[in-house]
């Protein structure tokens, strides 16, 4: 109960330190993805492999929509989004050092996938399809980060998922808000 608070408070927080007049949906009307069973019962080092690839599509997907976007809403957007997750990839970093576990950084098939179907992607669809890859990466990255908040063992790893869940959860609240303008 003290976790939901505190995370509530820190979610929060971060939504009114980030808040500007485009994001208009606030954080509690997003329902949270709820953790599968293998999020929850994640290790340390699946955690950061997950992390870690998390990451790394969302800097990847970023780069493809700064130079095929032509939204400047959605190239502010992939801009925060690249910045972001460089920091929070650094962040995870130090903090799979401070409790000893190897970042192993291999995207998952379906990532792959997402940015084939990104580079492919007409330029009329790009928009969407960058959009809607953001949607769905956010809604696993909450369900990964809030597992291992809840139930990863104490650690610098832990505390990095702590941190970094009310971020994204911000990212989502700003996606759907560009999904639905």
């Amino acid at each position: 109960m003290v976790r939901l608070i505190t995370l509530a408070a820190a979610t929060a927080l971060t939504f009114l330190a980030t808040a500007n007049a485009q994001q208009t949906a606030p954080i509690q009307q997003l329902p949270t993805p709820q953790p599968s069973a293998e999020t929850e019962a994640l290790g340390p080092a699946g955690f950061v492999q997950q992390a870690a690839a998390s990451n790394e599509i969302e800097i990847r997907s970023a780069e493809l929509a700064l130079r095929r976007s032509q939204d400047p809403q959605v190239t502010e957007f992939a801009q925060t989004i690249l910045d972001d997750h460089r920091r929070a990839q650094e962040q995870l970093q130090s903090a799979a050092d401070a409790d000893s576990v190897a970042i192993v950084l291999e995207l998952s098939m379906e990532q792959k996938q997402t940015l084939m179907a990104l580079e492919q992607a007409e330029e009329s669809q790009f928009n969407s399809a960058y959009m809607s890859a953001q949607m769905k990466a956010h809604d696993e990255a909450i369900r990964l980060l809030g597992a291992y908040a809840d139930h990863g063992p104490a650690g610098s790893l832990k505390t990095y998922a702590v941190a970094h869940y009310p971020l994204i959860r911000t990212h989502k609240v700003r996606a759907q808000s560009l999904t639905n303008d």
